[in-house]
This record gives C-alpha cells, structure tokens and sequence, in this order.
C-alpha cells in the first residue's frame, strides 16, 4: 500500500503517533500531530476526534476544538457527550447550532446500516458468549445448533456489505456509546475474528481496500492473516465438526 494508493495509510501511522504523544500528556505535540492527520482525510474517525477534541482544548487551540466538536455532532454524536465542555469558549456557538449539525447526520448519513449494524454485533456477541459456555460445558448445544448460530450471522453480514457495502464511518457516522458517555471504534475486528475462527475467511482478498477506506487499521492486515479456527477454514460445518470432535469428543 503506497500512500497515493491508499487515503489512510498515513493517516493512521500519524494517529497512531498523536495517541503516544496524548499518553505522554504532551497534548501540543499530540494536537499537531492530529491536524496534519486529518489533513489526509476528508473524514477523520470518531474515535480519534475525541482524543484530538481534548488535546486541542489542553492546548487552548479554541477554534480547532470547536471545529472538531462539529465533526462529531455531523457524525451523529448526541450534545450530551459535549456538556463536560460547556465552560469551554466554543460551546456557546456550537450548542446554538446543534440543531443543523444533527440534522446533517440524519439526512446525510445511512442511519438504517448503523442500527443494522449494531443489531448484527450485538447477535454475535451472544452467540459467542453462548458458544464458550457450551465449550466449558456450561449449557448444551447440539451440532446443528452451533452451525446455525454461526450460519445466520455469517449470511446477515454477507446481506448486509452487498445491500450497502462495508460498513465504515463514512457511511454510517460515528459509535456513540450512551452507557460509557464515550465514542468507540465499532468492533466489527471482532465480527471478522470470529467468523475467521468459524471457518470462512470472508474478505480475505479485500482486506487491504478496507483498510485504505478506513474501515479497519492497518495492523489487521497482518492480524487475519494468523487467525484461523480448529479446522481447515473451509465453511462452517467442517469447522464446528472439528470443535464439537475437540470438546464433545464425538
């Protein structure tokens, strides 16, 4: 991946720079780093908007934290993550115009593939949370079962990168977390991970065009690359054969 190739490629080796400087508490270093970043992209993560959102405000870089703080709320984050900020010299203008700012996110953004989206996650986290307390012989589950279990996520995702392709920030804005008060990457490398461990390498060859669309990090590249299940990944029901082989001894 060459950087005239890719949109993200420098963009996440500068972030990823800015995040050690923030660790560091060298938030000056941190909110420059972060402006050359996000002059890569037309579309900053909502993840690192955050972190760039504070390193700006302990810089006292007030205009850019403002503009930062609009790119959060077009990307559908809610004014409440903002009260924290209400003594800051920005919030004033940007609470008056939130109003447009959520109104942009409704019409501009694939709303429907967000809720689809984490509909699908949070379908995966259970069967997963299902699939090890069946292996730590918890519950019980036949074979059929967990092969249908992995079968119905697998063809959701399948469905739903075909009706709107993969699911990225650009097109569905940002992963405002309500219980936690906080912006997080959408775990879609989990999703991946585990259909990778059940048997189908989906989007191996893709991988890399992702990436470049700021769909996953770079470091997933070489990650799923070594992520493989019990079997031979050649489909689910040989792989869920070799698990329940493994711990049902059948």
């Amino acid at each position: 991946m060459s950087a005239q190739e890719c949109e993200y490629v420098e963009y996440y080796r500068i972030v990823d720079s800015a995040k050690k400087d923030y660790s560091k508490q060298d938030f000056k270093e941190a909110n420059q780093k972060f402006k050359l970043a996000f002059s890569k992209t037309d579309f900053p993560l909502g993840h690192d908007l955050s972190y760039a959102l504070i390193s700006a405000i302990k810089s006292k870089d007030d205009y850019w934290a403002g503009s930062i703080a609009e790119s959060l709320a077009k990307g559908g984050i809610p004014l409440r993550y903002f009260g924290k900020y209400q003594k800051e010299k920005w919030y004033k203008k940007f609470s008056s115009e939130f109003e447009n700012y959520s109104t942009y996110y409704k019409d501009s953004l694939n709303l429907v593939l967000k809720d689809k989206l984490l509909s699908l996650l949070e379908k995966d986290r259970e069967f997963n949370s299902k699939y090890h307390e069946w292996r730590t012989r918890e519950t019980e589950l036949t074979l059929q079962e967990l092969i249908n279990g992995a079968n119905e996520i697998l063809e959701e995702f399948k469905t739903l990168t075909e009706n709107y392709g993969f699911p990225n920030e650009r097109i569905m804005g940002y992963n405002y977390v309500r219980r936690k008060n906080a912006i997080e990457p959408f775990p879609i490398e989990a999703l991946i991970v585990h259909i990778y461990q059940r048997g189908v390498l989906i989007f191996e060859n893709e991988i890399p065009k992702i990436v470049c669309e700021g769909g996953l990090h770079p470091q997933w590249i070489e990650t799923l690359k070594k992520i493989r299940g019990f079997g031979d990944s050649t489909g689910i029901e040989q792989e869920m054969k070799a698990r329940y082989a493994k711990y049902r001894r059948i």
